[in-house]
């Protein structure tokens, strides 16, 4: 005899497991690297990339979103409309929960808006823990710098010809065809991240010859915000902003460096090269 198949024990148990599934995949995007170190380092967790734990978050939540809506609309319907008709018809009768779960809401959705405790404790905690895990020999000359071929690299980058890159990467028996591969198909096709390929492009102690002026003066300063950058370099900071902005370049006075020159697809040195 053919067994019934249950449609509602079926959605529940889905909802279940994609309940779990964006539980936990919030909780590493949470503590996940930022982007720029993600990918320059080549950051897994679980054998998923961030790029898979966004979308494996993102599928899951639709997913979520779609089976709540049939369990509601289509296995349970009828209970769910006989349940608002009768409290329409009635009133609603637990009208004190009803205020304090909008209050509860509210309070929750503006903290956060205007960043205030303690859920500003909470965001600060994550960026801290994102933060946490780039080093200075992780950093990216730029964000997404994976993405520049050699020949971007030595225009805008590196004091080194395009050429010159090419052989030196051969000359440390890797792989590399042609100045026009991107740092992350040459990482690629030798099992090296692209920090690791940088770094044998550009050592450690060989900062001379990275194309950024005064490297040192103004180390740190990615974390200040603007109105910091501001006072350190004894200017005003409105001056610095209407500076950015002839750049296209939008930036308020809370706004980290770091997050301006993300924003801007540049580095934090060469924003500060641009209002210094």
């Amino acid at each position: 005899m053919k067994q019934k198949f249950f449609w509602k024990s079926f959605v529940s148990f889905s909802l279940a497991w994609s309940f779990l599934i964006i539980f936990i995949s919030g909780i590493v995007l949470y503590i996940a690297p930022p982007g720029r170190v993600a990918n320059w380092t080549i950051w897994t967790l679980f054998g998923f990339s961030k790029a898979g734990w966004q979308a494996i978050h993102t599928i899951f939540s639709y997913t979520f979103v779609i089976l709540s809506v049939f369990h509601l609309f289509t296995l349970n319907w009828k209970v769910f409309w006989h349940y608002f008709t009768t409290k329409a018809a009635t009133g609603i009768n637990k009208q004190k929960e009803l205020l304090v779960s909008v209050i509860l809401i509210a309070v929750v959705f503006l903290g956060t808006y205007f960043n205030t405790q303690p859920f500003k404790a909470v965001i600060d905690f994550g960026e801290w823990t994102t933060e946490s895990w780039e080093t200075k020999d992780e950093q990216p000359p730029i964000p997404h710098a994976e993405t520049l071929t050699v020949r971007e690299l030595s225009a805008k980058y590196v004091q080194m010809s395009a050429d010159s890159i090419l052989l030196l990467i051969n000359q440390k028996g890797l792989k590399a065809d042609s100045v026009g591969q991107t740092i992350l198909e040459i990482s690629e096709l030798n099992n090296l991240t692209p920090a690791k390929l940088y770094s044998i492009i550009i050592p450690n102690n060989a900062d001379g010859n990275i194309k950024t002026e005064n490297k040192s003066q103004f180390q740190g300063f990615g974390r200040k915000t603007m109105a910091e950058v501001a006072k350190e370099l004894g200017k005003d900071v409105n001056t610095l902003i209407d500076v950015l902005k002839k750049n296209s370049i939008e930036a308020n006075p809370t706004d980290l460096l770091k997050e301006v020159a993300e924003s801007a697809g540049k580095t934090p040195m060469e924003i500060m090269d641009l209002i210094k």
